[in-house]
């Protein structure tokens, strides 16, 4: 077995083995490479500390419509298809007029019946000189009268409301977005929407967390990069915060935040993009790496072989880095990395 020859062997050669080793160490300790713990150093030097805020977000319309039509009806009339621009003050679609206007023909006679009527009991009443139970009988006829006035008058208003909802006419200049009718000849419902969006007015639109919100004003900058032009940086600034919050898919509470996006025909309504706001920011301080502080406020200084572990005032601090506002000078040379700091390096 190989086991039973090498034990032969050491007990045959047990004098010599030690002897034939020191070479072996020797080439082991002085020859080949230590393997040392080393500690990364940096000198502390004058910077920029910006704190960020990330968030996701999405391009949107500050300018959209959604048009209805109030009553159901028989489409005649449908100029554009989606995709299409369109001016402010156009009609987009129409319902048939026909009936429309045989109901207004029909109110207004009846219009101009009941206004006679009314007005005929009104003089007879104002020209009576007879009992209190005639007159209190042509009390009761007055005010029927004046019911069915009111009522006529009431109709007639709806039935011409009802031939203006007829017409979809769009307020705003932008691109048909959205059509839910594209055809002539099919009744259009009531929850069929036709939307109208301005591509001169899109903005990029944040949710921020309720307890991030405090640190967002308007005017900050805000650094967007769109997942469709992942190469073109866009510096934007906060153009409004919504005063009321609303409640996320994940059920807790946010406010929208905008920033207006600069015009460009290749940016979409929909597009979703990665935002930082820059909530607060120091330039030309002193610094140092996030990953240098130990104990909230100390950092190991090098002093020749060994650290000093010395105390140090701190200001904004960032993901990345650090404002010093005491304790070290620019040029002093520190451990970037505070865990790889072993006790037997610093100084007691």
């Amino acid at each position: 077995m190989p086991v039973e020859k090498l034990l032969k062997f050491v007990k045959k050669h047990k004098k010599i083995l030690p002897i034939a080793l020191i070479p072996i160490l020797i080439l082991v300790f002085f020859v080949f490479p230590k393997n040392k713990s080393t500690v990364p150093t940096s000198a502390v030097e004058n910077g920029d500390v910006v704190k960020l805020l990330s968030v996701t977000g999405k391009v949107a319309s500050e300018s959209s419509v959604n048009l209805s039509f109030q009553i159901a009806g028989k489409l005649v009339y449908l100029p554009f298809k989606k995709g299409d621009t369109v001016s402010a003050n156009q009609t987009i679609a129409a319902l048939d007029q026909r009936s429309v206007q045989k109901n207004v023909q029909d109110e207004l006679l009846s219009y101009s019946k009941q206004r006679a009527t009314f007005e005929q009991t009104l003089k007879d009443y104002n020209a009576s000189k007879i009992s209190d139970a005639v007159s209190d009988t042509i009390k009761r006829t007055l005010e029927k009268n004046q019911y069915d006035l009111e009522k006529a008058v009431l109709s007639l208003e709806l039935d011409a409301l009802v031939r203006e909802q007829s017409f979809l006419i769009t307020p705003i200049s932008g691109i048909l977005t959205r059509m839910d009718a594209t055809a002539t000849g099919v009744n259009a419902k009531t929850t069929d929407v036709f939307t109208v969006t301005d591509p001169n007015s899109l903005v990029f639109q944040i949710d921020v967390d309720e307890a991030d919100i405090g640190s967002v004003t308007e005017g900050q900058t805000v650094d967007v990069t769109l997942d469709a032009f992942p190469n073109d940086a866009l510096s934007l600034t906060v153009d409004k915060i919504d005063f009321v919050s609303h409640t996320t898919t994940s059920g807790g509470n946010a406010f929208t935040v905008e920033a207006r996006l600069p015009e460009n025909s290749n940016y979409r309504v929909g597009m979703s993009g990665d935002a930082d706001v820059i909530v607060d920011s120091q330039r030309g301080v002193l610094t140092v790496p996030s990953t240098s502080i130990v104990d909230d406020s100390f950092v190991y200084v090098k002093k020749g072989k060994y650290f000093e572990k010395r105390s140090i005032d701190l200001g904004l601090q960032s993901d990345t880095d650090v404002e010093v506002l005491s304790g070290l000078s620019e040029g002093e040379e520190i451990a970037t990395d505070s865990n790889l700091v072993l006790p037997g390096m610093v100084l007691k």
